[in-house]
């Protein structure tokens, strides 16, 4: 008797520690998706800016751009900032909250080999931090490519990533005027719990000028896939965005136990 007590004893505990196992994955899971799509758009929420030439800016308005940045032009040294602590009114469909400055060096986008960077500089979008100094190239006309290292960012609640990455780009005009930007790349890091990861776009990311110019950052299309390794397992999750109507996003995410769950609904 004694010994069926211990092993109904011993059934109920390891039943109880497996559910809470099961439980803490799956909130890990959606905390781990949530922690994603703010790195996603955060990095990405800037990528226009750094693909804009210097003769763009003379013709941008402030009130043109998300967050509507007091603009600094210097011809002198080829240098832009774009100073968000100076706001007074944004008049945009879609306002969030933004502080710091952006700052995009041009003075090698003449040269032989075309550079150009954009560095933070106490920079934030949504509460979310974002630090270091991305880099710029020019293939084309209508092509740029990215390269970074070391860029940090810390979100609201003090939970960091260190990323590197490259991305390329592919810029459409009309009438000399950037109207839609798409592109394609990865970055790669380790997440606040420690684990290694990769997000790659794994279907072009396409975002219009005439969204972006009332605040909505998020590409009106494209897919990606996020990869984390836990140990000798990798768990994938996928995430498509689509554009419900104009201007309008719905971010769905499949996550690796094949739940489906709306990061923007």
């Amino acid at each position: 008797m004694k010994k069926i007590f211990l092993y109904l004893l011993s059934f109920i505990l390891l039943t109880s520690c497996s559910e809470d196992i099961s439980q803490d994955i799956q909130t890990d899971m959606l905390q781990e998706a949530d922690q994603f799509f703010t790195l996603s758009e955060i990095v990405n929420e800037s990528s226009y800016l750094g693909n804009f030439s210097f003769g763009d800016y003379f013709r941008i308005t402030s009130a043109s751009l998300p967050g509507c940045p007091t603009l600094s032009l210097n011809s002198q040294t080829l240098e832009i900032t774009l100073d968000y602590s100076k706001v007074e009114t944004c008049d945009q469909q879609n306002t969030v909250a933004r502080s710091g400055k952006i700052i995009l060096d041009f003075s090698q986008a003449n040269s032989n080999n075309p550079t150009w960077t954009m560095k933070y500089e106490g920079y934030t979008f949504q509460k979310t931090k974002i630090d270091g100094i991305r880099y710029f190239k020019r293939l084309s006309t209508s092509q740029n490519s990215e390269s970074f290292e070391n860029l940090k960012i810390t979100t609201e609640n003090n939970l960091g990533f260190t990323i590197k990455g490259t991305y390329t780009y592919f810029l459409s005009r009309f009438n000399f005027r950037p109207f839609g930007i798409s592109y394609v790349g990865r970055h790669e890091g380790i997440n606040p719990a420690g684990r290694s990861f990769v997000q790659s776009i794994t279907e072009a990311k396409e975002l219009f000028i005439n969204c972006y110019s009332e605040g909505f950052t998020l590409p009106q299309k494209g897919k990606e896939n996020w990869k984390v390794s836990r140990g000798s397992t990798d768990l994938n999750y996928t995430v498509n965005y689509t554009s419900t109507q104009e201007c309008v996003i719905q971010v769905k995410a499949v996550l690796p136990d094949g739940r489906t769950i709306d990061l923007q609904p």
